[in-house]
């Protein structure tokens, strides 16, 4: 039962991930993945924040987006190396700060 819950709230997660992005980039266009960043960072407060595999695994899990945020810093430093820094390494500052946040506020 614990699987299928998971899996659920991973379609979740994968959902609010994809309208988190497509309202960022609506709002500020998509020259620089502000959405990502901001799911990158929710996430990371919420997995500090949250426990136990539904939430943590299945919903944040679901919702976060490493692999896209790695893409992106490659695809960014196609065009400046500056803002290619500033994205990986301003997404792991902001992203360690917010897990501690959700961690202090259990």
């Amino acid at each position: 039962m614990t699987l299928l819950l998971v899996a659920v709230a991973g379609g979740i997660g994968a959902a609010a991930r994809y309208l988190v992005e497509a309202a960022f980039a609506a709002r500020v266009g998509d020259e620089y993945p502000w959405g990502t960043l901001v799911v990158n960072v929710t996430g990371c407060f919420l997995a500090g924040l949250l426990s136990g595999p539904v939430l943590t695994t299945g919903l944040v899990g679901g919702y976060t987006t490493f692999s896209a945020y790695a893409v992106q810093v490659v695809r960014i430093d196609g065009r400046s190396r500056a803002a290619a820094v500033g994205y990986g390494v301003g997404s792991v500052l902001l992203g360690v700060l917010a897990a501690g946040l959700g961690l202090g506020l259990r």
